[in-house]
């Protein structure tokens, strides 16, 4: 689900990309189609950052004036599994001098209830996503998403890292009558040492799922009970649950990352269980 960029390549990355928004900026100022366009960074945004832009496009395309989101690295393969969201994306070469350009860097248009509404959520999963889901593909197992990847052992970890032992195991006490457990993550085998122990005695019977995004995605997209992490692609993983499957038990962190306006996530869903603390 992640893969690691060295720190060196990423903050020239982010060198470049705030030079080429300094010049974007000022030419912006003479763009007045209808069109706008949410620009992304070449890189570094996965399923789940890209999927609040798509949202985003989706919603205020619905009220009237057409809204797009910037190709950006990664995208081609969930374009693929999900034609819809190709729809919603224009590539450079499709950009026109005259669309407006937008970008948010602070909240990324991910505030549940300020960004978005849970009935705009469901429209856009409807539309997009539930029509390429199986519909009885509903997974009775307790789903555990694990986010481990460039979150731990990078410069990330100060920012995201949290005690995920002791959240995954009081998260797991929520689930008293639970027989069976399918541990998504992106580090499976860390799971299993450090997390195998705890949730075979707890529950018995617990498989761990190959690291493929998209698999992972449906497998948490299908859960009944779920307990997510600290995770854009998990909280959109919950988000379908939900609308497939209402009476969906989630469970999620209160603690999304160590930012300038605090640590909470403000993209959960208020229905769903939030735990504080472990960081």
């Amino acid at each position: 689900m992640t893969g690691i960029i060295r720190p060196a390549k990423r903050v020239a990355r982010r060198a470049a990309d705030a030079a080429v928004r300094h010049t974007q900026d000022a030419v912006d100022l003479l763009r007045r189609g209808e069109r706008t366009v949410l620009r992304t960074p070449h890189a570094g945004m996965r399923l789940g950052n890209l999927l609040y832009l798509w949202l985003q496009a989706h919603l205020r395309s619905a009220l009237g004036r057409p809204v797009r989101v910037l190709e950006s690295r990664g995208m081609g393969e969930w374009w693929d599994a999900f034609p819809r969201l190709r729809e919603l994306s224009v590539t450079a070469d499709e950009l026109r001098f005259s669309d407006r350009r937008e970008w948010e860097p602070e909240w990324l248009y991910q505030r549940y209830g300020v960004d978005f509404t849970r009935e705009q959520l469901h429209a856009f999963i409807d539309d997009a996503l539930a029509p390429l889901l199986v519909p009885s593909a509903i997974d009775a197992r307790l789903v555990i998403n694990v986010r481990r990847g460039d979150f731990y052992g990078t410069e990330f970890e100060p920012k995201h890292g949290f005690d995920v032992i002791r959240y995954v195991t009081a998260a797991v006490a929520l689930f008293p009558d639970a027989t069976a457990a399918l541990v998504v993550s992106d580090d499976a085998e860390w799971c299993r040492a450090h997390l195998g122990g705890m949730l075979t005695d707890r529950i018995g019977d617990v498989a761990y799922a190959d690291p493929d995004p998209l698999a992972n995605f449906l497998a948490i997209a299908g859960a009944e009970q779920l307990i997510g992490a600290n995770s854009t692609f998990s909280y959109w993983g919950a988000y379908v649950a939900g609308r497939r499957h209402p009476s969906a038990r989630i469970v999620m962190p209160r603690f999304m990352a160590r930012m300038a306006h605090g640590s909470d996530a403000h993209q959960l869903d208020p229905r769903w269980v939030a735990l504080d603390g472990f960081h």
